[in-house]
């Protein structure tokens, strides 16, 4: 089975553009990079290499990522006159929307990492636009990188172990830690 790991970063954040929690709209924040993690490697996309990506994507027989239905579909979306999201829907394991339908809560990459594998990003999230708006294209795509590795470990422990722990939040605010049985 052909599994794909994605990711990507963008250009801008939902603040810098003016953007706040009732009216964030991914479409308008701009591919900085795309990454394809796989057995053989990893590939990186940049903005005018989106037709790469998505025929890359295309060959997969699945596609794992983290947020890929509410943000990183959505963000492609403007590149493309179909939608991607469609397109890529039926072959797509979503861990954050699966999580989410299991706790009722958005689940961050970075708590899974820390909380099942003792790993966490390498760099506040954040920084990474103005890190690509910058020039500094090989750090945010070791970021990447590195995202994408989480990503394909927290994929492996879950199908390993049937579970995963997770931070409990309110409102931003832990509550404590938990644990979720995941099937994939």
């Amino acid at each position: 089975m052909n599994v794909m790991f994605f990711d990507l970063e963008t250009q801008h954040l939902f603040q810098e553009l003016g953007m706040y929690s009732y009216d964030r709209d991914p479409t308008k924040l701009k591919l900085a990079v795309a990454g394809i993690l796989t057995g053989g490697g990893h590939l990186f996309f940049r903005e005018d290499e989106v037709n790469g990506l998505f025929k890359t994507l295309s060959r997969a027989d699945e596609i794992v990522g983290h947020n890929l239905l509410r943000f990183d579909y959505l963000v492609l979306k403007p590149y493309f006159d179909f939608d991607i999201l469609e397109s890529l829907r039926a072959k797509t394991l979503d861990i954050m929307h699966e999580l989410d339908k299991k706790t009722g809560c958005w689940i961050r990459l970075d708590d899974l990492g820390r909380l099942n594998l003792g790993i966490t990003k390498t760099v506040d999230s954040l920084k990474i636009p103005k890190m690509w708006r910058d020039g500094k294209h090989d750090e945010v795509q070791a970021y990447l990188l590195n995202d994408l590795k989480m990503l394909e470990r927290i994929f492996n422990y879950g199908k390993k172990f049937g579970k995963l722990k997770y931070e409990y939040r309110e409102y931003g605010v832990s509550i404590g830690l938990r644990e979720v049985s995941v099937e994939w």
